[in-house]
């Protein structure tokens, strides 16, 4: 079990991003057949098994742009950018749901594969947690918590808002409340 958490700006520009385990153990029942817990890629096959990326031509598409140029990714950049596509595909919907509701705590409001979205909204920045758990309780004390850490970034004279947030303080606090609720 793991969570992805995502800050994004109102301009949809991510604030902070942060990928860490749950604390808890996992339910006695689950078991997974990779080895790493965050989604993983397709393959592309051939009808025959044969890997269509391996046989692909030397020209690649997209040229000196960087598009895919055969340049295969690590796991961890493989599984974070799996994250990034999933939470930022999400957005459409909370912004809908927001409108909606009148409630700062979206819980599931969308999913791919085993991964459910959760959001909340908090001065038009919205918090995106992606886990694989039903946990509803403990993800609304983390939101809470989110939003008293992000609040107290916010007050800080020396952050400028919709910037990064690169604070070794925010991040300890946020892991903390992941290692409590989560």
């Amino acid at each position: 079990m793991s969570f992805y958490l995502a800050i994004v700006s109102p301009l949809d520009s991510p604030l902070y991003e942060l990928a860490f385990p749950s604390a808890k153990p996992p339910p006695p029942n689950s078991a997974s057949s990779s080895t790493s817990s965050f989604p993983s890629w397709s393959t592309f096959t051939a009808s025959n098994g044969a890997d269509l990326a391996a046989e692909a031509p030397s020209n690649k598409v997209g040229g000196n742009l960087g598009l895919l140029n055969g340049d295969t990714k690590t796991g961890p950049e493989r599984d974070r950018a799996m994250c990034q596509m999933i939470a930022h595909k999400s957005l459409d919907n909370i912004e809908e749901m927001m409108e909606g509701t009148g409630t700062l705590y979206l819980k599931s409001i969308d999913r791919h594969n085993e991964w459910t979205v959760s959001a909340f909204i908090a001065t038009s920045v919205k918090f995106v947690l992606l886990h694989d758990i039903k946990n509803d309780d403990g993800i609304r004390l983390f939101f809470l918590d989110l939003w008293e850490a992000y609040t107290k970034i916010l007050l800080n004279p020396f952050h400028t808002v919709n910037t990064p947030i690169r604070n070794s303080a925010f991040e300890a606090k946020v892991r903390g409340s992941a290692r409590r609720n989560l």
